[in-house]
């Protein structure tokens, strides 16, 4: 391989390290034996001190996405520099404000499992799903957005990837694995909570070894 490439090669295992870490903190932030109850009220039923545990792994492993998304724009810069650089900006904003929204997590639990049973419980938990919740959805939209720029650029690409991999874009994955709650739950339950990151694990991890092979042919 050349600088390049093992620059390339180096960037996108960072983001695929971003997706265990981010993975592994978002499990013990929302796991719970019977499923996921809901994207907020799981925040009342799991333990603190998992939540608290599973707060660092996320935020410190958080900003990996960023290299990886990064090394995106470097392998497929040469389809078309103008897409790449589009996919590079949304995978940033989108991990810019799912950073935020995952650093909530913890302390929405705190202040939910807290105030449950009080006069304050309603407006917390409303202000949490007004300022906070909210963002997930968007993050969701982004996403999409950069899973159609994803498919352009494997349609243009000239780095020999087949056109059915434009199939593992971040969109479809992430419907699939949400929607294992329903195919298969006893798998659902331990990858839904953590859909964005399973997501990220297999597409970032299938680009690698496409990558690798082309490289190494």
């Amino acid at each position: 391989m050349t600088k390049r490439e093992n620059t390339i090669n180096v960037l996108i295992l960072l983001g695929l390290l971003g997706s265990v870490l981010v993975g592994i903190g978002e499990y013990l932030l929302h796991f719970l034996p019977g499923g996921p109850e809901g994207e907020v009220s799981m925040l009342e039923h799991v333990p603190l001190d998992r939540a608290s545990t599973g707060h660092f792994y996320a935020v410190f492993g958080a900003p990996l996405y960023f290299a990886g998304y990064y090394g995106l724009r470097e392998f497929f810069k040469k389809s078309n520099e103008s897409l790449a650089n589009i996919l590079m900006v949304l995978g940033f904003l989108a991990f810019f404000i799912g950073g935020i929204w995952i650093s909530s997590r913890y302390f929405g639990a705190v202040v939910l499992q807290k105030s449950q049973g009080t006069n304050d419980y309603k407006f917390y938990l409303q202000s949490y799903e007004d300022h906070y919740q909210v963002l997930v959805w968007v993050l969701r939209i982004i996403i999409a957005l950069l899973s159609i720029v994803f498919v352009l650029l494997v349609l243009k690409n000239k780095q020999g990837i087949p056109k059915w991999f434009a199939v593992f874009n971040p969109i479809v994955l992430l419907i699939i694995i949400i929607s294992s709650l329903v195919w298969f739950k006893p798998l659902g339950i331990h990858i839904a909570p953590i859909a964005m990151n399973v997501t990220h694990f297999i597409f970032f991890g299938i680009i690698l070894l496409q990558f690798n092979k082309t490289n190494n042919n």
